[in-house]
């Protein structure tokens, strides 16, 4: 066996270090993951869905006002329809879960006042609006990389790495769920602090 290494160390050395640095990468990407917390807090966010099938006459926007979740509701002036629609979702790291939440445009317009109403959805919910959550995780956008000179060889220059929750090293990827959502087009609501 000795006879054989020495006779063909370069054989040896381009079998082995390819697995060395599958190993490498391995334990710098999961093990950290498996030392930590996952983050203990929902995330609101909302995103994009273009239906063509179904039309919608209102617009929503959604704001936390007294850390309650509010959505504003504006009836489309325009003759042109409507087919982009914006999803109001939660997406928990502790079980790699993205939910919609659905909105009840009935229950949002009887309730509203001046446009404006509390989600019954979400009225249970206490939301908190800093960019970091009480854990420490930030909602971090995708990032488009070049991969240089390996990452070109191999496939990996100019991806999207997504949404995801990030704290220091440590990064939860967002799942797509839903293949019609625009994930690209994520705007972050809060962090769900109570239910």
């Amino acid at each position: 066996m000795k006879n054989f290494i020495k006779e063909n160390l370069v054989l040896v050395v381009g079998l082995t270090f390819p697995l060395l640095l599958i190993l490498i990468f391995f334990a710098s990407t999961v093990v950290p993951k498996l030392m930590s917390t996952p983050p203990q807090y929902e995330v609101l966010f909302t995103t994009r869905s273009y239906d063509y099938q179904n039309t919608t006459d209102y617009r929503l926007d959604f704001a936390v006002k007294n850390q309650k979740l509010t959505v504003k509701v504006k009836k489309h002036d325009s003759k042109d329809v409507n087919y982009d629609l914006k999803r109001l979702m939660a997406y928990d790291a502790k079980t790699d879960t993205v939910r919609e939440i659905a909105v009840d445009m009935s229950q949002v317009l009887a309730s509203a006042t001046d446009g404006v109403a509390v989600l019954h959805e979400t009225e249970n919910m206490l939301i908190d609006t800093a960019i970091v959550s009480p854990d420490g995780y930030t909602l971090d956008g995708p990032s488009y990389g070049g991969g240089g000179l390996m990452g070109g060889l191999f496939g990996g220059g100019n991806r999207d790495s997504g949404f995801r929750l990030k704290k220091g090293n440590i990064g939860y990827k967002i799942p797509h769920t839903q293949q019609h959502y625009y994930y690209n087009q994520v705007q972050f609501i809060g962090w769900v602090i109570k239910k």
